[in-house]
């Protein structure tokens, strides 16, 4: 958490600012600091067990059996900076 109390949320969400539909990073980690744009930097079965965890919170979520945000959290995100949607804009036009 920063000194806001909200917790983090990384570039990983970054495809939130480009798009109104629901946004859900999964982190894949290193023993080491390997940047996410380095050639390589993932491997295929990582990749693969990120993807079956996606689509087994995707049934989860479509049963309403799981949430992928706290709503309190939210509230507090929308209180402290409002609704964010001026960063849903590509090339500076709002």
């Amino acid at each position: 958490m920063y000194g806001n109390g909200l917790f983090h949320l990384n570039s990983i969400m970054q495809p939130a600012v480009a798009t109104q539909a629901p946004v859900v990073g999964v982190a894949i980690t290193a023993e080491s600091v390997v940047p996410g744009c380095a050639t390589g930097a993932s491997h295929p079965v990582d990749i693969e067990e990120a993807v079956r965890f996606s689509i087994e919170v995707a049934k989860h979520f479509g049963a309403g059996k799981c949430k992928f945000y706290d709503e309190e959290e939210f509230k507090r995100i929308v209180e402290l900076y409002g609704s964010m949607r001026h960063l849903q804009v590509l090339g500076g036009k709002g």
